[in-house]
């Protein structure tokens, strides 16, 4: 009820601000729209009458039967007339009245000609001129594509044909007419393309795309992951909705076009139809990101004394996709391949020859290259370990890919097929390109890699004994494992071209820029705050470590994580105890006898578990189980008091009120919360009715339970002393099993719920694990109360209790200090105090808080730190991002300067002007923030 309201509430905000600020939802459009509902759906009819009463709008002469669905307002036309208004708009849509409704007709029906070679004009050289009168009788868009492949319907000597022209607006037949000039024939193809049409074959064109269609085509399949099938599908039912089967199939020609398409429009976009004396290199038809550091592109010449080193380290991560994998051709020596190397794929024959003499071996070897066929020790990592997986009808099993950190563009030249796994081999060849990409080396490398662990062990050795392999002069690779990938690949497994930084180079950045200036008012207030209230002697200690770690790393990172000895567990206690026992009191096994007494506690807390996830109504078996475990635990405590007997001399150390109430804040999870108030009313499952109380709440007889104020001798003073320890053991054991339950709920709530937005993905399976992480850190928390209750009633010191505080509810979240160090954002946050127990010996209660401070100060400067060079590096990176479009913007003057054809220098100057306006869009957007390097 409380949610309904408050969502009530909200709904009733959100409506008072829209009306408050006159701004119209959704739901107020549709409001609108209903009242005129009828009146729309009346002019929709009446738009499928006879226009103009049946006269040609034109002429006012002729019967205007025919309408054009794509020219502008409602205007009728007769057949000579449709063919004038049309001469120059040949991918129009009509329809011929045939005396009750409009049916579809084509231009071709009509007698249109597209004439090609002379601008549109007929050619001079025709011996007459075509006669239009064969195409009157195709009045049907099924006659005119009932044409094979290749088949003519009009005779070749009168320089007409068929041409099917697939355009953006749908799939059409034309008659054309063919340039007649000598030497003509053997230029049909040149004819097309001047025509911005893309003939699907060279030789004889039967058929032809638009340049408008094939810039569709990419698009889709850029914003909208269409298919090629599926957008050739759409093409096919905006000609004919209703029988799109009728129209011809050109799904192979659109296929081999696209992909003939693309490349030249690469090859002009990289300004190499500008630059003919060169041929594109490696990684020269595709973009790299604008804002990462690249010298002689956006860096200045005396970029390695401007910048310091970290500035302008190159920042890779690195993963491998299996679905982007790719069959075995039939006959792969016939395949064409016609930008080999030249995008984002590595060159195919070096990148083969590299994986020939990469030999497999399962033993090592010191002379050769080797790649382990042995499981990944790195967490099972299944990638690494899928390298033994065979798949007989795959050519690659996935693709392996670098991309930069920061920006999420791919690296050129570096992505490498997978011929069964991901394997280091393949990851090797893959991290070298990407280094040696950038004109002008760069000295350190960080290289992101989910099993850098593992990959890093051997790289160096490998690089070395390999012919393939190498890496610049003075290269450092800085390995760290992580993984920051997934979100740049496209849900199909292929590589998304649609980098953030490539589609808004601006919006990124600035982001960026405001996420640090955020980062540093957070972290900036902590670190100061914590600094002044430090001794300055230790502060400036732990100042020279942290710079010492920073500059050395490796194990002086350590710094920054606590260390602190484990607390005894109760195992350890129990041994040191019965070792002495003897000396101590003149009996054996009362040791025994008291961890005896502590496990009986915790039988009874999971029975009270089981009653309490009864449901309402039990079954009979359900009762009949829970009476057997209540018969079986009654059985062991008077067993137990038997021995009580003995271990005390007959002294009486029952209490007299009872097992205490759990704490239902304890028990979440596990029942209502309303069943809980009184456990004696559970009697109900006890048939018998012959027992004082049920087994589950029956009092236990050992020192703690004892009432005040109890007399005891020396051999029960022994007991009650033995049983202190064990409680401080019992209580370090639970808080011990508490933090490994909290930090793995903390891992299951990111990767499976977290992770899986949607409803659907919510499992039971990764419900039901939550679940029971939550039972568990329940059972260790009430097992923990019980020590900590027990310790109180055998009268711990002062320490003691100083050290094993309260549990309350707030500390059984999951503490992101522990579980995820590195995450942004820390500056405020605050350990548990169970997170930092530590012996309880009091000559180390200073030595720990000391310690942690140091790892709470180290951490404070740290993330300040952080984020004052996160601040930095976005700044300077807006500098570099404006100066790689000044260097774009360079590159396309010279070649319009240099330019003799006027189409050449036209598109060079249009090309200047882009991204002139990118640089001068990045100063108005950047202004103010930017970091200038001369």
């Amino acid at each position: 009820m409380k949610r309904k309201t408050k969502v009530s509430s909200l709904n009733f905000k959100v409506s008072s601000f829209l009306k408050k600020n006159h701004v119209q939802a959704q739901n107020d459009f549709l409001q609108d729209y209903l009242p005129w509902r009828t009146e729309y759906l009346s002019v929709l009819l009446d738009l499928e009458q006879l226009v103009n009463n049946g006269k040609c709008n034109d002429c006012g002469e002729g019967e205007g039967l025919i309408r054009c669905l794509s020219c502008s307002g409602t205007r009728a036309w007769c057949p000579s007339c449709v063919l004038k208004a049309h001469q120059h708009n040949p991918f129009h849509n009509l329809q011929l009245w045939n005396g009750r409704f409009y049916e579809t007709t084509t231009l071709q029906a009509q007698g249109y000609i597209m004439y090609l070679g002379h601008g549109g004009e007929p050619c001079p050289n025709l011996s007459h001129q075509p006669d239009p009168s064969p195409w009157e009788d195709l009045g049907s868009m099924e006659d005119v594509f009932a044409q094979e492949e290749g088949d003519t319907i009009n005779d070749m000597q009168l320089g007409v044909s068929n041409l099917v022209i697939v355009h953006s607006t749908g799939v059409y037949s034309h008659s054309v007419s063919w340039c007649q000039c000598p030497g003509a024939e053997k230029a049909h193809h040149l004819n097309l393309m001047k025509a911005r049409l893309f003939p699907a074959s060279l030789t004889r064109p039967r058929s032809a795309f638009t340049f408008d269609v094939l810039d569709n085509f990419l698009i889709d399949a850029l914003e909208c992951k269409t298919s090629a099938m599926s957008f050739y599908q759409k093409l096919r039912r905006f000609t004919n909705n209703a029988f799109p089967d009728k129209i011809p199939d050109q799904y192979r020609e659109l296929m081999r076009v696209s992909r003939i398409w693309r490349d030249l429009v690469n090859r002009k976009r990289f300004g190499f139809g500008h630059d003919t004396e060169r041929s594109p290199g490696p990684g020269d038809l595709a973009l790299y990101c604008p804002a990462c550091p690249q010298p002689g592109i956006n860096l200045p010449t005396s970029w390695r004394y401007d910048y310091e080193e970290w500035l302008v380290m190159r920042r890779y991560v690195v993963d491998g996709n299996f679905t982007a994998q790719h069959m075995k051709m039939k006959i792969p020596e016939d395949d064409v391949s016609l930008a080999d190397g030249k995008g984002y794929m590595v060159t195919e024959g070096p990148y083969q020859a590299h994986i020939h003499d990469s030999v497999e071996e399962r033993e090592a070897s010191s002379s050769r290259l080797i790649i382990f066929l042995k499981k990944s020790t790195c967490s099972n990592h299944q990638a690494v370990n899928a390298t033994n997986i065979q798949r007989s009808n795959l050519r690659a099993t996935g693709v392996g890919a670098i991309a930069c950190t920061r920006h999420g563009c791919f690296v050129p030249h570096a992505v490498v097929d997978f011929q069964k796994g991901e394997r280091h081999m393949n990851m090797d060849y893959s991290i070298c390109n990407a280094v040696k990409y950038t004109p002008e080396p760069i000295g350190s490398t960080l290289i992101i890699y989910d099993v850098a662990c593992q990959w890093s062990i051997h790289f160096a050795e490998w690089v070395d004994q390999s012919y393939h392999l190498s890496l610049p002069e003075g290269t450092k690779i800085l390995p760290a494992p992580g993984i920051l990938m997934g979100k740049y690949w496209r849900p199909s497994g292929l590589l998304s071209t649609r980098f953030p930084l490539l589609q808004d180079p601006f919006k990124s950045l600035l982001k960026k820029y405001r996420h640090a200036l955020q980062g540093i008012s957070d972290t900036q207030g902590p670190y100061e705050e914590l600094t002044r209230s430090l001794d300055l002697d230790d502060v400036q200690e732990w100042k020279k470590a942290a710079e010492k770690a920073a500059q050395d790393r490796g194990e002086l990172l350590d710094i920054y994580q606590l260390k602190m000895d484990k607390a005894p567990s109760m195992a350890e206690i129990r041994l040191r105890l019965t070792e002495n026992e003897l000396s101590a009191n003149g009996r054996t096994g009362s040791v025994a006898w008291l961890i005896e007494g502590i496990n009986i506690e915790n039988s009874q807390d999971a029975l009270r578990l089981s009653i309490r996830q009864l449901p309402q109504d039990p079954t009979a078996s359900q009762r009949t189980g829970i009476e057997e475990k209540r018969q079986k635990l009654m059985a062991w405590i008077i067993k137990f008091h038997e021995a009580a007997e003995v271990m005390t001399n007959g002294m009486d150390l029952k209490g007299g009120e009872g097992a205490p109430l759990d704490n239902p804040e304890l028990c979440l999870e596990e029942a209502d919360i309303s069943n809980m108030e009184d456990p004696e009313e559970e009697d109900i499952l006890d048939f018998d009715g012959n027992i004082d109380s049920p087994a589950e709440v029956t009092e236990i007889w050992m020192p703690s339970w004892a009432a005040s104020g109890h007399i005891m001798d020396d051999v029960v003073l022994a007991l009650h002393q033995e049983e202190l320890e064990l409680r401080k053991g019992q209580a370090n054991d639970c808080l011990e099993k508490l933090r490994q339950a909290l930090g793995d709920r903390s891992v299951v709530f990111w990767e499976k719920i977290h992770s899986n937005k949607s409803v659907h993905h919510q499992g039971t399976r990764s419900k039901k694990e939550l679940q029971t992480i939550t039972l568990s850190i329940n059972r260790h928390a009430r097992g923990y109360s019980r020590a900590r209750a027990a310790m109180l009633r055998l009268g711990a010191d002062s320490d003691t209790v100083a050290v094993y505080q309260p549990l309350k509810p707030q500390d059984l979240v999951v503490s992101k200090e522990v579980t995820e160090e590195n995450r942004h954002g820390q500056g405020s946050d605050k350990l548990a105090w169970f997170w930092r127990i530590n012996n309880t010996e009091d000559s180390q209660k200073n030595l720990w808080m000391n310690e942690f401070y140091r790892v709470n100060w180290l951490k404070a400067k740290a993330r300040y730190d952080r984020w004052s060079e996160e601040l930095k590096l976005v700044q300077h990176e807006m500098f570099w991002t404006i100066s790689w479009f000044r260097t774009q913007e360079e590159r396309w003057r010279v070649w319009a300067d240099e330019s003799i054809k006027n189409g050449n220098r036209a598109y060079a100057e249009r090309q200047a002007s882009m991204w002139a306006e990118f640089s001068a869009q990045g100063l108005k957007n950047f202004e103010g923030k930017l970091l200038i390097t001369s």
